[in-house]
């Protein structure tokens, strides 16, 4: 006797629930569902130690739970959003948005074929790095270039490349911690490097360096600490000066500037950023740097420098392992060549920072009263704040801003939050001190539409079936 009344999968298989998932789903995939549903409800009834449903009952259970894992969801699990938080390079949001023409150039090359490894010229094999190198050279200054498939990587590829096994030095002030837990030692460890810690948490001298390189290194590597700050009784050692002894000791210099600002910015949010183009010419050997965050293109990293030290980067076999596709290639670029232009790169990214606030809140009133049109019980009240770059740039730079913030009644703030991320598009806004708020320097065109179809379904119980109209 079955008393805990467990059905078999074909049972399962056969209620009417499933069959729409049968028509639509691979087989495999609804029978693997409803065995993990199954094996669910075997360990939960055998630890309660009572006797269950009937089969049949519990097929019908099962079924049930089978169709809302594999019912009904939307039609991507990555799909866009709408950033109202104020954090501009929002790296769980995906950092940077990309330009239209970087956009199009990517759309471009992956629904056809493209002359990602051929020189239409002579017909031969050529390498995909030409199609960004060279504009990577005019743009900092340096002999070569190549890019891999994030900043880490290119790190870790500069350091195993050139000098596996070998002695590194590190500022104790520059051991950082990047996004996901992981740690500065722990990937300069990944190289095979062996890295030595010279200096203090604070205070990292010329002649800590030159102390330690009495003991023999093959590099020095100085990293921009760009997600943190240290303000107060604190030094560090400029690129000229370390270049310099690391000429001096037959070392080498290699500098991840993480952020990839490639020409100086006039603004002063700016001030404390290293500018790629003035550390190839401060005598750093190497220099890397992310291609996805104050550069604006899609997620890589970079690495320039002297030609000789590129060339055996590049015939390093995992180079082959890091390499970017054409998609990544072509957007990067197009938002090159954006960088090349004068004037102000023409990038999102650039322009989120760079907008005056005047326009901003011009956007942020329009948006309030368009908030209270649709919604006329609510309070949408503008106020003047800051906004931050995000993304482990600028550390404590903040540009000014400002916030609608949000009030309704029946609808307290946290539940305001989780109601407009459960939008289509979901909208990611700010959550401060019990209040929630729309950061208007981070919207993007249309984003608006979005926002009040959202606040309309919200204030009059309905499903938004269609956008409202926008301020």
């Amino acid at each position: 006797m079955n008393v805990l009344g467990i059905p078999s999968v074909e049972l399962v298989l056969s209620q009417s629930p499933l069959r729409p998932l049968l028509a639509e789903l691979p087989r495999e995939v609804v029978v693997d569902c409803v065995r993990e549903c199954v094996a669910a409800v075997r360990a939960e009834r055998q630890q309660a130690a009572v006797e269950g449903p009937t089969t049949d009952e519990t097929a019908a259970q099962v079924a049930e739970m089978v169709a809302a894992r594999l019912g009904p969801r939307p039609a991507r699990s990555l799909r866009r959003v709408v950033n109202a938080t104020g954090v501009i390079i929002h790296t769980n949001l995906g950092r940077s948005p990309i330009a239209p023409a970087a956009i199009q150039a990517m759309a471009e090359v992956a629904g056809a074929y493209c002359n990602l490894e051929v020189d239409l010229a002579t017909g031969g094999r050529s390498h995909r790095d030409t199609h960004v190198a060279e504009l990577l050279v005019r743009l900092t200054g340096a002999e070569a270039a190549t890019v891999v498939n994030n900043n880490a990587a290119a790190m870790v590829l500069a350091l195993t490349a050139l000098v596996a096994g070998q002695r590194v030095l590190c500022s104790r002030g520059e051991l950082v911690e990047i996004g996901g837990s992981f740690r500065l030692p722990e990937i300069i460890a990944c190289s095979g490097a062996q890295m030595v810690e010279v200096g203090t948490t604070n205070r990292t001298r010329l002649a800590d360096y030159e102390a330690a390189l009495r003991q023999g290194a093959a590099a020095i590597l100085k990293i921009h600490p760009s997600n943190f700050r240290i303000i107060g009784f604190a030094c560090d050692v400029a690129v000229k000066p370390l270049a310099e002894l690391a000429r001096r000791t037959g070392a080498l210099l290699l500098f991840d500037t993480g952020s990839g600002l490639l020409l100086p910015g006039r603004e002063a949010v700016f001030a404390q950023e290293p500018v790629v183009r003035q550390a190839v010419a401060d005598g750093a050997d190497l220099v890397t740097f992310s291609t996805d965050k104050l550069l604006g293109g899609p997620q890589g990293g970079a690495i320039v420098g002297r030609s000789a030290l590129v060339q055996r980067i590049n015939r390093h076999p995992l180079k082959r392992a890091l390499r970017v596709c054409k998609v990544t290639l072509a957007g990067l670029e197009a938002t090159l060549r954006a960088h090349l232009r004068a004037g102000a790169p023409d990038t999102a990214t650039m322009h989120l920072i760079r907008r005056p606030v005047e326009d901003v809140e011009e956007d942020a009133l329009a948006l309030a009263e368009a908030i209270r049109r649709v919604a006329p019980r609510w309070t949408a009240t503008p106020e003047v704040d800051e906004s931050s770059i995000g993304g482990g740039s600028l550390p404590g730079e903040t540009v000014p801003t400002v916030v609608v913030w949000l009030e309704a009644a029946g609808h307290p703030a946290g539940a305001l939050d989780a109601a407009f991320r459960a939008h289509e598009p979901p909208i990611f806004g700010r959550f401060r001190r019990s209040r929630f708020g729309l950061d208007v320097r981070t919207l993007l065109p249309d984003d608006a539409r979005d926002i009040l179809a959202c606040v309309q379904a919200l204030a009059t119980g309905r499903p938004a079936s269609h956008r409202a109209n926008a301020p």
